[in-house]
């Protein structure tokens, strides 16, 4: 989970354009320093509005029963700052899983509460027409009825950029899609022939992800090889190129196998350790990729088809 959770803390600096007239009850007036060094606390989003209130908001990939206390400590902190300004919280819930938490907080002595939304309530449409790239990006995580149609979006918003900042944005979608397994295989596919040279640094994701996971995520065709290189100095290193073949099909495979996993996850909230299991005995990567297509867009019985595909009885 904690690798999910730096999608949002790392990726945006600032809430983009038109997602914060969505989040926000007023005009944004300037934003705020979000570390509190007395506190040790950082909080993702902090701005005064035109109202002269401030405004909070805090995104969460998962579901934290002690969700309630953290967003009091920020209040917390917030309130010992600007003593004078009201403040109103909000939390923006991203996960894929149904949202479970409280927003209230009632004890002996003290009644606390705060705004919560589940950002899927929100049409992917009204981001995708923002002229921010960023609004872009987030879109992926909103209500999406056209999955082509936001793929085709975010690859024209690439379009006009340079090298770096087409792999930069690259980089953002495919992290972000990773609360959407689902959406991360069809953007991974419309990607796959996109040359990119990839560093670790660049991924922010914890090494033992990066290299189960990235071989994927940049979608390996013909022609197309990554190879793990590791340097005394320089450290690891992963580069696109042909004729190298270190460690793909391990990577490939194991790939393949995580990402037919997290769709059953995200179809029934969990996986089953005999479906779990039996996933990783096939060594089989085109099945594992065609069957992981085949259970992000089915209208047949899911498990029935998990059962017969995977010979579970």
């Amino acid at each position: 989970m904690p690798s999910k959770d730096i999608a949002l803390k790392d990726i945006f600096e600032e809430i983009p354009h038109r997602l914060s007239k969505i989040l926000a009850p007023a005009p944004i007036k300037e934003l705020l320093p979000t570390n509190f060094p007395s506190t040790e606390l950082r909080v993702d989003f902090l701005a005064r509005l035109e109202d002269e209130s401030i405004l909070h908001i805090e995104f969460q990939s998962f579901n934290d029963p002690n969700m309630p206390f953290r967003m009091l400590r920020y209040y917390l902190a917030i309130l010992e700052r600007y003593p004078n300004s009201p403040i109103k919280q909000l939390l923006v819930y991203v996960g894929n899983r149904k949202i479970k938490m409280k927003s209230r907080l009632r004890l002996r002595n003290l009644s606390f509460s705060y705004e919560m939304i589940d950002i899927r309530q929100v049409d992917c449409k009204v981001l995708l027409e923002s002229p921010d790239p960023m609004d872009r990006l987030l879109a992926c995580l909103c209500k999406v009825e056209d999955e082509a149609y936001l793929i085709e979006k975010l690859i024209k918003t690439m379009e006009g950029m340079n090298e770096e900042e087409r792999k930069d944005y690259l980089l953002k979608a495919l992290t972000l899609t990773e609360l959407r397994p689902n959406l991360r295989i069809r953007l991974t596919e419309e990607v796959r022939h996109m040359p990119i040279v990839v560093r670790p640094e660049d991924v922010r994701l914890p090494k033992r992800k990066l290299k189960k996971d990235i071989l994927y995520r940049l979608g390996l065709e013909e022609g197309k090889q990554i190879g793990l290189e590791e340097g005394r100095k320089e450290g690891e290193v992963i580069g696109i190129e042909k004729g190298k073949h270190i460690g793909l099909e391990e990577g490939l495979l194991k790939s393949a196998q995580e990402m037919l996993i997290a769709i059953i996850e995200g179809k029934l909230g969990h996986v089953p350790e005999e479906i779990a299991n039996r996933i990783r005995e096939i060594k089989d990567v085109e099945f594992l990729r065609s069957l992981a297509k085949r259970l992000a867009s089915t209208s047949e019985d899911f498990m029935q088809v998990l059962a017969t595909e995977l010979r579970i009885s």
